[in-house]
């Protein structure tokens, strides 16, 4: 993966270079998670289809614009044919393209539309579908789905250079399933070409081809929704990850006003009762009803990076990021948002107060909306979240934001 991310790489001497890469080809897994062997396929335009492995052809007339076509599994095989009956085609993929978004309904669940190519494979009775876009095009899915359009213009170029270099620092993350990404929060969650903003094509346009590098390579561009006034380490949101010196905890505020104060999500409460606590915590040794959690450790802006946990049967001291894993595992992905809390027994149960949602590492999205607000540009934002890192443009002839 590196290799392939380095080869794209052109590091720039002042706000020109004499040659840049050409723009990468993402290949998204869509529909991940989702079981279904059979799909429907419509495109705005005439379909162009290619099959590998192909027992016969699709007759002519039967992709035109408007026209479905249906995909059902047959084993490791995909049968496909007009959605009425008629003649049935098997081969081992086909690959879809048009010149206008391809929308694709999944068996019992909701369509999408999607640019570029629509890869359609099957395993075991499954079908499996991939879409190859272009880096821009990829983006053009991502913003919708992980940053409110009405966020100031100057957060949402620097929301766009983050998740460009976040897709690029990750390419082949899901190479053994046949695809770089997939299209849910594991890496970032894409919903292709339903659902386009004019503020958001704005801020993809003004930054083509920029991303963040340190020492040359695309930086793990991460984010989350709320910090909660101070970021977290991620070494502390992910426990054996190797500390990255560009994801350092800062503290989100200026002038005593906490950047994200303004988010729905900045602080937050829940109960929960002591047994359950214990039994999510089993998995990291814990032994009982959890009678007390405190801090066991913070970072310089006093953010818990590990709490010591407490039953009647003995004590532990775990990871932050560890502890609300296990617990939104086990009790719901809600059920703690954020990992910076504090904790107080309520009878048979504990009552917590937190702060932020989300892993809390990287860019705060509503912290970045407040600076923007402020006067910020994109640059001076991520300049703040991410320590040290350089904005660099390794395709696309305008000018890097801020030069």
């Amino acid at each position: 993966m590196i290799a392939r991310v380095l080869c794209l790489l052109l590091i720039l001497s002042g706000a020109q270079a004499s040659a840049r890469s050409a723009e990468p080809t993402v290949a998204v897994g869509i529909f991940s998670g989702v079981r279904f062997s059979a799909c429907t396929v419509v495109g705005g335009a005439e379909l162009q289809v290619a099959a590998t492995g192909a027992e016969g052809a699709l007759p002519p007339g039967t992709c035109r614009a408007g026209m479905a076509l249906a995909f059902r599994a047959d084993g490791d095989r995909v049968t496909a044919s007009a959605a009425a009956p008629g003649p049935r085609f098997t081969a081992r993929a086909w690959r879809l393209t048009s010149s206008s978004p391809i929308s694709v309904t999944p068996e019992g669940g909701r369509g999408r539309s999607y640019r570029g190519e629509l890869v359609i494979r099957a395993r075991a009775g499954r079908l499996r579908l991939v879409n190859r876009v272009g880096l821009e095009d990829y983006l053009r899915g991502v913003l919708p789905a992980e940053v409110p359009a009405s966020f100031h213009p100057e957060a949402l170029k620097a929301q766009a250079i983050a998740a460009r270099t976040f897709a690029l620092a990750n390419l082949g993350k899901h190479r053994a399933e046949g695809f770089d990404l997939c299209d849910t929060s594991h890496c970032q969650v894409y919903v292709g070409a339903g659902r386009a903003d004019p503020r958001l094509e704005a801020a993809i346009q003004q930054t083509v081809g920029v991303i963040l590098t340190y020492q040359g390579e695309p930086i793990q561009a991460v984010y989350c929704d709320t910090c909660g006034g101070r970021t977290a380490g991620n070494e502390d949101a992910w426990p054996g990850s190797r500390p990255l010196p560009y994801l350092r905890p800062v503290l989100d505020a200026e002038g005593g006003t906490v950047w994200c104060a303004r988010s729905p999500r900045a602080v937050w409460s829940r109960r929960i009762p002591q047994r359950k606590l214990g039994d999510a915590l089993s998995g990291l040794g814990v032994q009982g009803a959890v009678t007390a959690i405190e801090p066991a450790a913070c970072d310089a802006d006093g953010r818990p990076t590990r709490y010591q946990v407490r039953t009647e049967q003995g004590e532990w001291v775990i990871n932050a990021g560890a502890l609300r894993a296990a617990v939104n595992r086990a009790l719901g992905a809600s059920t703690l948002p954020s990992s910076d809390f504090k904790a107080a027994p309520n009878g048979d149960t504990l009552v917590f107060a937190g702060r932020g949602n989300g892993h809390g590492v990287g860019l705060c999205q509503w912290g970045a909306n407040e600076m923007a607000k402020a006067g910020k540009t994109a640059e001076e934002i991520l300049s703040h979240y991410y320590h040290g890192a350089t904005l660099t443009r390794i395709y696309g002839s305008e000018n890097v934001p801020g030069e």
